[in-house]
Formats: C-alpha cells, sequence, structure tokens
C-alpha cells in the first residue's frame, strides 16, 4: 500500500504541482521496496530520482528497538533489571536519543558521525581506572564533563560518578554500533533529513482511529479527513463542519477552538521549564511501553528497519 501511494504521488508531482522530486527520505520500513518502485516507473522520464535519504527520527528509534531486542533476547546473562551497569528502559532510551543527536548534530560529514556516535558508546563505558574519552568533543564547552576537566587541566583527580555500562552490556551492544554507524547507512543520514511532518499527522491520525484497535474503511477515512482539517489550519474548521451539521456554534466553543489552537505553542514554551523535565521523561518511558504494545498487537509488518 505504501509503495503504491508513493509512486502515485510521484506521477502526479508535475501534473499537479509542477515539482520534479530530486530526493526520496525513506522510514526504514519498506524503503528499499517503495525506491525501486520509484525508479521503476521513471515519472520523470529520463531525470532520476538521484537521491534515497534515511529520516533521522526512525534511525534513531531502530537504535532503541534493536536495544530492546537485545535486552529481550539475552534475559539470562542478567544485562537488564535494576542496579548500576544494567541495560535498562532508562539507558536505552538515553542510548537512542544521544545516537539521534550524534547525526542531527553533524549533517555535514560521515566521519564526524561516526565519531560522535562511539563518543556515546565509550563515554558511557569509562571509569576512573580507564577513562575512554577520545571520541568526545574536547574543551570547554563540551557536553562531556572529562573533557571539561581536561581543558582545565584536572582530568586526574576526576570522578567518574555514574557507573559504566557492564562489559556483558558493552559486548551485546557494540555490534548494534557497528552495523548503526557504518558508512553505508550515514550517507544517506547526510542532510539529517526527517520525516516529522508525516509522524506528526500520524499521530493525529491515531489519535481518533488507534492503529492497535481494527476499524473499518469509512472510520479511517473520517479520521483522515478531521486530522488532516486540523493539522492544516487548527481546529476551527471543526467547527465549520459542526455547523454544517445543523449545530449551533456559539462563543464559548470558538473560545476553546482557539485555546487547543494555541496550546503547541503553550506547551512548547513550557518544555523550556527544567522542573518539567522528569514528568517529561516518565510520559516517554511510558509511550515507549505502549509503542511496544503496538507492535506485538500488529505483528512483524511494522517496524524500524525490518527491510534492511
Amino acid at each position: 500500500m505504501e509503495v503504491d501511494a508513493i509512486i502515485e504521488m510521484f506521477s502526479r508531482s508535475v501534473e499537479k504541482h509542477q515539482v520534479k522530486y530530486v530526493k526520496y527520505i525513506g522510514d526504514g520500513d519498506t524503503n528499499n521496496k517503495t525506491f525501486q518502485g520509484i525508479l521503476d516507473i521513471d515519472p520523470y522520464d529520463g531525470n532520476p530520482i538521484d537521491e534515497k535519504k534515511e529520516c533521522v527520527g526512525h534511525i534513531q528509534k531502530r537504535m532503541g528497538a534493536r536495544l530492546r531486542k537485545a535486552k529481550n533476547e539475552n534475559k539470562g546473562k542478567g544485562i537488564g533489571g535494576k542496579g548500576p551497569g544494567k541495560l535498562t528502559d532508562k539507558v536505552i532510551n538515553k542510548l537512542s536519543l544521544y545516537y539521534g543527536l550524534a547525526i542531527r548534530r553533524h549533517p555535514d560529514s560521515i566521519e564526524d558521525m561516526k565519531n560522535a556516535i562511539w563518543a556515546t558508546f565509550y563515554h558511557n563505558s569509562s571509569t576512573n581506572e580507564n577513562p575512554q574519552h577520545l571520541y568526545c568533543p574536547p574543551g570547554p564547552e563540551s557536553w562531556c564533563k572529562w573533557q571539561n576537566a581536561a581543558h582545565e587541566g584536572t582530568s586526574e583527580e576526576f570522578d567518574h560518578e555514574n557507573p559504566p555500562l557492564s562489559d556483558d552490556v558493552l559486548e551485546i551492544i557494540k555490534p548494534i554500533y557497528e552495523s548503526l554507524s557504518s558508512e553505508d547507512l550515514l550517507v544517506r543520514c547526510l542532510g539529517s533529513e526527517t520525516q516529522d511532518n508525516n509522524e506528526s499527522l500520524n499521530s493525529l491520525i491515531w489519535t481518533f482511529a488507534p492503529k492497535h484497535i481494527h476499524a473499518g474503511l469509512r472510520v479511517i477515512e473520517i479520521a483522515t479527513f478531521i486530522a488532516v482539517s486540523i493539522f492544516n489550519e487548527g481546529f476551527i474548521p471543526i467547527l465549520k463542519m459542526m455547523s454544517l451539521m445543523g449545530m449551533d456554534i456559539g462563543s464559548e466553543a470558538h473560545a476553546f477552538a482557539t485555546k487547543r489552537d494555541n496550546a503547541p505553542i503553550n506547551r512548547s514554551e513550557i518544555r523550556t521549564s527544567n522542573a518539567l523535565k522528569e514528568a517529561r521523561t516518565a510520559r516517554l518511558e511510558e509511550r515507549n511501553a505502549e509503542n511496544d504494545l503496538f507492535e506485538v498487537e500488529e505483528g512483524p509488518m511494522y517496524g524500524a528497519g525490518i527491510a534492511d
């Protein structure tokens, strides 16, 4: 279905918008099949779509998915659970976030991306006896406190307060880092392209028709129409729909719609407050657990990197 939809979009781009797409940003799911389908139809009569890019957001999710899979497949080795150096959900979220930041902060250099990715691996395996901060950015502005101390000439007195990942954890996750820092993958991440707009719309559609609950075609269509209206113009179009259905729209309804439209701006301002960081982290872990449930419901047909 996804392949057919993308092919149709490329085929009609000149007719509808007078543009020719020169790159395709994939999500790692049906990426290879979709891109090959575009090449097969040759929508622009010999003018090739010469770039296939990866969505950085999906690549970041791929790290999280593989770490969770490794954790589940190696339960007997005791790498999960509570305790220092374990591969907990919190550690997985942190490593995934750092992996995504390593790509986003170096959009123009494969070498810098790779070094930043491995910096997160070795930084989290460092101890006072064996500091491994070679790949961490140097200088007083570095996110690495050891490098801050090295700049000040006090690295010998530096204390690694956080316990490193255990040797068993490092042994299991190192192949994952090797795979997800390959040049073949990172070259497709140059430019730090994302499908954030698509994901935002999808998330809005799933609000009205959750993807883990079966719904018929009519329900999906209505959910999509409502989501597109809100995504493009906010909640005011919902009032217009209600008016066309014969409902009386008063000042309170209009005020509520305006308030909802302003909510994203207010949330962005609130997110700048460090006081809510812990609550956001808890919600993130809850969403990740919920996504794991969705993956069980959907089965193996969808998942980051499934087509690799």
